[in-house]
């Protein structure tokens, strides 16, 4: 337990039980969108919108909730989001009425920007000495949920509906759980800068931007990945819908392995070059995924892929921790807002695609925006470099 102060454990352990949730209710769309195109009769156009609503709850409330952390404090803000999460997820699917379902995952969406900006936040403040370990490990937790989600989805295949209300049921217990816990150890948003804050020089800074776009390309390429991996191996491998839910697994288990490892190996702080190696690996992992015919090399593709997104996330997040050492909240509630933007442009995007060309068209796509993302970090190991070695690694100061 070296790893994380005393004073913060059981805050930390609680958060990583939130994120485990948040990792399922991610995955189960994905592992239960056949079912749902099945039972429901939605097409492709009308699943990209429903998954498009979640993704605009998200956004708007990862960028407000960052600035209303700063206001009315975190405990506040990932209480109200894991209470709309349960009201959302206790009723999704139970009708094939889109309208009504585009409604309750923007509610899903909502809570979870609230949840995912406090956490992070939180995260942060407790990180030691500008590493990354605790944020991966965080992250880690994510993606035990999100492996965990596709085999309690084939588990329940015959009332799949019944793990969105066992999320619910998790949603509420997790709320109540983290009413009582002590937010106040985590100290103020440094306090004694709070009036001079200004949050446009804030969101201009050139760190800031470039993490900005790095995760909205990030997070529309992995959940879009996730979102419509399992379709792909029912369309376009042919595969059983047992085999279509386990490679949603096999692609978080990629993610799952990649940032337990970067917890348990990594301790050094050189953050945006590791990012560079990760957005390498999923570029390639997605081409060879896209490339292959048979379902095992496509299989393996897209655990390859997983491999490399892994901590693309958290080592950005500390980064931000980093770099930012005002208005922290903000600057992570603006951050996970391009993860918003992502996730909210990619379902619509691909449901397009692939309504028309079909869906290895949009993972297609998918291949494209990591190669940009790609050249946005090189762009990010300049920058630090530029703050670290140029100013004696003197962090930026966007209020003065």
């Amino acid at each position: 337990m070296r790893f994380i102060e005393a004073r913060f454990r059981s805050l930390y352990f609680a958060m990583l039980a939130s994120f485990a949730m948040f990792g399922v209710c991610v995955t189960i769309i994905g592992a239960t969108l056949p079912r749902i195109l099945d039972d429901f009769q939605w097409g492709y156009l009308a699943t990209g919108i429903v998954l498009c609503s979640g993704s605009l709850g998200y956004l708007v409330s990862a960028f407000v909730s960052g600035m209303l952390a700063h206001r009315i404090g975190p405990k506040r803000v990932v209480v109200i989001g894991l209470g709309l999460q349960a009201v959302g997820l206790s009723l999704f699917v139970t009708t094939p009425n889109v309208p009504f379902n585009i409604l309750l995952y923007f509610l899903i969406g909502v809570g979870q920007g609230g949840m995912e900006v406090v956490v992070n936040y939180a995260v942060v403040r407790m990180e030691r000495g500008g590493k990354s370990r605790l944020m991966n490990l965080m992250h880690a937790a994510f993606c035990v949920g999100a492996v965990a989600g596709p085999f309690a989805v084939v588990t329940l295949m015959g009332v799949w509906q019944v793990v969105y209300r066992l999320m619910a049921v998790a949603a509420l217990v997790m709320a109540g759980t983290m009413a009582l816990l002590p937010f106040s150890r985590l100290g103020g948003d440094n306090e004694e800068h709070r009036d001079r804050l200004r949050t446009l020089q804030l969101i201009r800074h050139p760190l800031l931007i470039l993490s900005f776009l790095i995760l909205v390309i990030y997070v529309g390429t992995e959940l879009g990945t996730s979102a419509w991996v399992g379709e792909y191996f029912e369309t376009v491998l042919g595969t059983s819908p047992f085999t279509a839910a386990m490679m949603v697994s096999i692609f978080w288990f990629g993610l799952l392995i990649g940032r337990l490892g970067l917890f348990l190996a990594y301790h050094g702080r050189r953050q945006a070059e590791v990012l560079l190696i990760l957005g390498v690996i999923c570029t390639g992992g997605l081409l060879f995924a896209v490339l292959m015919e048979g379902p095992w090399l496509a299989g393996a593709g897209f655990f390859l892929a997983g491999l490399g997104y892994s901590a693309i996330y958290p080592l950005v997040m500390a980064l931000i921790g980093k770099h930012f050492k005002r208005g922290q909240s903000i600057a992570v509630g603006f951050a996970a807002a391009g993860g918003g933007i992502g996730s909210f442009a990619s379902p619509f995007v691909t449901g397009a695609i692939a309504e028309r060309y079909g869906i290895r068209r949009g993972f297609v796509l998918y291949i494209v925006l990591n190669v940009f993302m790609v050249a946005l970090i090189c762009a990010m190991i300049w920058q630090t470099r530029r703050h670290e070695d140029g100013e004696g690694g003197r962090a930026p100061d966007p209020t003065t």
